[in-house]
């Protein structure tokens, strides 16, 4: 863990050197471990893609065959052995919780001697909390976002579980207690970690609902054939 701190923090200060301005450097660094990660979430999302299949052809299975417990079991199996593999990379996304982890403590602990930034420009100390509360309150829409957007209409066709009450309310909470007080260039990199994330997760779906009409398609072309 020390050394990829070390290696971060190496990072942000050449980052800096190129800038000269703290608040860009952090947009810089998180974009930069976003990308640097993004097979690994790709590969992550197809798992949860194949982990929510797996989920609803057990349920299928289980009613089916509810008067036939071996039988039952037997198609389990199969599909347990179907899916194995392929929803490890559900387990890969404890690899990203070191590297977040050590950004985080190598961003916390830099000497920062220019307190301001022109992103923030109402910020005269980005190593103190923000005492106007726009940046928790920034931070907090920003990581509503992926919950809401589950509810637009253009994604109502997507077979994907909607967010309940309580992950969201858990999300306002969570941001309002420790972005409140976190010094400011902590709450930064929150927002564009959660911002990213939020695109990205947007483009994902996007892909999603063009792959499910294109198949639509040529099945109907298939059958008016």
């Amino acid at each position: 863990m020390n050394s990829i701190i070390e290696l971060l923090t190496n990072i942000l200060n050449q980052l800096y050197f190129v800038v000269n301005d703290w608040g860009i450097t952090i947009v810089l660094i998180t974009l930069i471990i976003k990308i640097l990660l993004l097979p690994l979430t790709i590969k992550q999302k197809k798992g949860l893609q194949l982990q929510q299949k797996f989920s609803k052809e057990l349920e299928t299975i289980k009613k089916k065959y509810s008067d036939d417990k071996k039988k039952m079991e037997q198609e389990i199996s199969k599909i347990s052995s179907k899916y194995s593999g392929s929803m490890l990379g559900c387990l890969l996304t404890f690899v990203q919780l070191p590297i977040m982890i050590s950004l985080y403590r190598a961003i916390s602990c830099i000497p920062i001697e220019i307190t301001s930034t022109i992103l923030l420009p109402w910020i005269n100390n980005i190593k103190a909390p923000d005492t106007y509360y726009i940046i928790p309150i920034i931070s907090i829409i920003v990581h509503l976002l992926p919950n809401i957007m589950y509810y637009l209409n253009i994604f109502k066709d997507l077979e994907i579980v909607k967010p309940n009450k309580i992950m969201i309310i858990t999300t306002i909470l969570i941001n309002s207690l420790f972005i409140s007080q976190a010094p400011v260039i902590i709450g930064l990199y929150w927002i564009i970690s959660g911002l990213y994330t939020f695109i990205e997760q947007f483009i994902c779906n996007i892909v999603m609902i063009r792959k499910k009409a294109s198949s639509e398609t040529c099945i109907n072309n298939g059958l008016k054939n």
